[in-house]
């Protein structure tokens, strides 16, 4: 048997070589440009692909590409249903099941997020956050470790990247390369920042079944090949370049080059005996300059208004100023206090829980003098970032509302200003048609017919001026919350009655479409509060306009009633609408600009809301929602 083979070798090598010649099954991630993906033609194509095809070592073998999700190439590499596997990264935990070959680059994940957001500066950023990243990818087990952290698991990278386009996603975890790829083809980069470093690098390299030492062999053969040729290096450029791939492993000199600096330190410092009573020196000097400082710190604290304090795990209180001491009343009382004794209402718990990085609010100090003051509680986290208790700032409210509260009785009293001449003509009126009865009264006291209109038209009027009277109070009285089912046709028939001749007068006409039949859930009092300024405004508007028209009508929809008021004035600039319902903002020449923000503070106290929609130069449209009455029609009126 031994010479037929020796036979067969000599007489026949082309025979020996068919036997030599294998086939090696090679599987790639076919949707990780520009490393492997398919090409328009369906061909296999990138980095990856072009350094097993370039490698001399695997001429004589035959190479069949098989594209695959990564996930699915990972597990069938591990069935041996493949030989080899391109662009794995290295871990212990793969490790136990293949073997790798020399890394042919070295990179970090890169965490890529939208332009806008400014909150991610680090990978503990992604707490409470939506992470997209590839199904089976090293990056998992980085966000495995990160608390309150949320993953959404696609098939492939650029599938992780379309979750963060369509914002299912607040950030994607991935291969740097690849993002780089997906955001160029989407002409997206200038929308999204990507940020690196953050994660410690890996290798890439390619991994076989666990004990294939021949093929493994012959591909570090074949990567050194690469190398000493320079074919590495035209791949790499015609690849990675126009994708800023990271060339240099900056990572790892980096560390090697703390550690040599670290090395030095340790030996100057064993070996000299006077170099270690400097630093002692030094040491003084420095815990001398940090006592300045610590003292520079405590009277600028103690220089602020505002109160500060810190207080640990527990709510005992660890640093506090000048102020917060004065506002809680501490400066005679014993060290160790807790906040939660001197402020019984403030949430301290809940951020001590960690439901929430940040509360703030207002609150009454609850001593007897009914100061208000405005707190902020920040969480105080050490260096590893485990929260060790809080940051507290306190400020006295007090005369500011006070002030405020002067300040919306002051707009108040304008608008009624602006009503008196409405309410003027309104009583002068009925006035006029008492005192026509009076004059006639001597002369035909014995008229029946006389007699019988004086007893119809004089009530009348009388009732007609105590209804106005009765209207200017509610208006100005202060009273609380008193809701009862009321028809928006009545609220707005009595308010218009207060600027019929004014309206008159300036020739603008009133259309109301409003279904007698409609109910809504309101106090009437301060509803009307409401329609009187949101009228006002609108006649103001319509002084330089040529076409003067308020119309006031409703649309309804399920359980909610839509009031608009519509005028024709000048409209409302852009910029004026993001702040108009501020306290305070207004463009008039007079006025304080509280006339909008009471309407919506007025508002959002019967549960509806206020909205605005205008343009310049052609009006203005202000809706006013609210809970609908049991007789309202069900459909929705257009």
């Amino acid at each position: 048997m031994i010479v037929v083979t020796l036979f067969l070798f000599t007489f026949f090598p082309g025979s020996a070589e068919a036997e030599e010649e294998r086939l090696i099954r090679v599987g790639f991630d076919k949707s990780l440009p520009p490393l492997s993906y398919l090409d328009k033609n369906g061909e296999a194509a990138g980095f990856d692909i072009d350094l097993i095809r370039k490698m001399a070592t695997l001429r004589g073998d035959k190479i069949q590409f098989i594209p695959l999700e990564w996930e699915d190439a990972v597990i069938q590499l591990r069935a041996g249903q493949l030989d080899l596997v391109v662009g794995m990264k290295y871990t212990s935990t793969r490790d136990i099941y293949f073997d790798f070959s020399d890394s042919y680059l070295t990179m970090s994940d890169a965490l890529i997020v939208p332009s806008a957001t400014r909150d991610i500066s680090g990978i503990n950023d992604l707490r409470g956050k939506v992470v997209a990243v590839q199904r089976d990818d090293a990056g998992i087990y980085q966000l495995e470790s990160i608390r309150g952290g949320k993953m959404l698991i696609a098939f492939n990278q650029p599938d992780a990247m379309d979750m963060l386009f369509l914002g299912r996603a607040d950030v994607f975890l991935g291969n740097r390369w690849t993002a780089e790829y997906v955001l160029q083809k989407a002409n997206m980069r200038q929308d999204y920042r990507i940020r690196t470093g953050l994660i410690p690098p890996s290798d890439y390299a390619f991994a076989v079944r666990e004990g294939n030492y021949e093929l493994l062999n012959k591909l570090n053969e074949g990567l050194k090949e690469l190398h000493r040729s320079g074919t590495y290096e035209l791949l790499y450029s015609q690849y990675l370049e126009p994708y800023n791939a990271m060339a240099i492993d900056w990572w790892r000199k980096l560390v090697y080059g703390l550690l040599i600096v670290m090395g030095l330190v340790v030996i100057v410092l064993a070996g000299s005996f006077l170099w270690n009573k400097r630093l002692q020196r030094e040491v003084r000097v420095q815990t001398a300059a940090l006592a300045d400082s610590f003292a520079f710190q405590r009277k600028v604290l103690d220089s602020v208004d505002n109160g500060i304090l810190s207080f640990d795990q527990t709510g005992r209180i660890t640093l506090i100023n000048h102020a917060a001491s004065r506002l809680l009343g501490l400066e005679s009382k014993p060290a160790e206090s807790y906040v939660m004794d001197c402020l019984p209402h403030l949430p301290v718990q809940q951020a001590l829980m960690g439901e929430k990085s940040i509360l703030e609010g207002e609150l009454h100090l609850g001593d007897g003098t009914g100061r208000i003051v405005y707190y902020y509680i920040a969480t105080l986290s050490n260096s590893v970032g485990a929260q060790v208790g809080g940051i507290l700032c306190l400020q006295d409210r007090t005369e500011q509302k006070h002030l405020q509260a002067r300040l919306i009785a002051q707009e108040k009293m304008r608008a009624l200003g602006e009503l008196v001449a409405g309410i003027a003509h309104e009583i002068r009126n009925p006035l006029t048609a008492i005192k026509t009865f009076t004059e006639l009264l001597p002369k035909k006291l014995d008229d029946t017919r006389f007699r019988a209109e004086l007893l119809e038209h004089v009530p009348e009027e009388v009732a007609r001026m105590n209804r106005i009277i009765e209207d200017l109070l509610d208006y100005s009285r202060e009273k609380p919350v008193q809701q009862k089912w009321e028809k928006p046709l009545d609220l707005v028939q009595s308010v218009m009655g207060l600027f019929t001749k004014r309206m008159e007068s300036e020739g603008i006409r009133i259309v109301v479409d409003i279904s007698p039949d409609l109910k809504v859930f309101v106090d009437r009092d301060r509803i009307k509060q409401v329609l009187i300024n949101l009228i006002l405004n609108a006649i103001e508007a319509m002084a330089d306009s040529q076409d003067k028209q308020l119309t006031i009508h409703t649309k309804q929809g399920g359980k909610m009633v839509c009031l608009a008021i519509s005028d024709t004035g000048s409209g409302i600039a852009q910029e004026d609408l993001l702040q108009m319902f501020q306290p305070f903002y207004t463009t008039k020449s007079q006025g304080i600009g509280l006339g909008l923000y009471i309407s919506q503070k007025i508002m959002h106290e019967h549960g509806g809301e206020i909205e605005v929609k205008s343009e310049v130069w052609k009006g203005t449209t202000f809706l006013l929602q609210f809970a609908k009455g049991e007789n309202a029609i069900e459909h929705f009126d257009h």
